[in-house]
């Protein structure tokens, strides 16, 4: 493959990633949020984070440990 085709192959992928994101039901909202998280995440996941333990912390209270235990004993793989 030369840099002429690589180029043009380049090119038309890029037109289908522009169709398939023009198809989403929010087309403007998924790119700025995609585009945001993609450069920031951490300023949206670590908050999330700290926000789903505290919530979890209140409901739970002690068994929050055994909780977040059984989820990801559930999400192991069986043997």
């Amino acid at each position: 493959m030369n840099e002429r085709e690589f180029i043009y192959l380049l090119q038309q992928r890029a037109r289908e990633q522009e169709r398939a994101m023009k198809e989403v039901p929010f087309p403007k909202v998924f790119s700025f949020v995609v585009q945001w998280l993609s450069v920031h995440p951490w300023r949206f996941l670590i908050p999330l984070a700290f926000l789903l333990t505290f919530l979890f912390r209140a409901i739970f209270g002690g068994n929050y440990t055994d909780f977040i235990l059984w989820v990801f004993r559930s999400l192991s793989l069986p043997k």
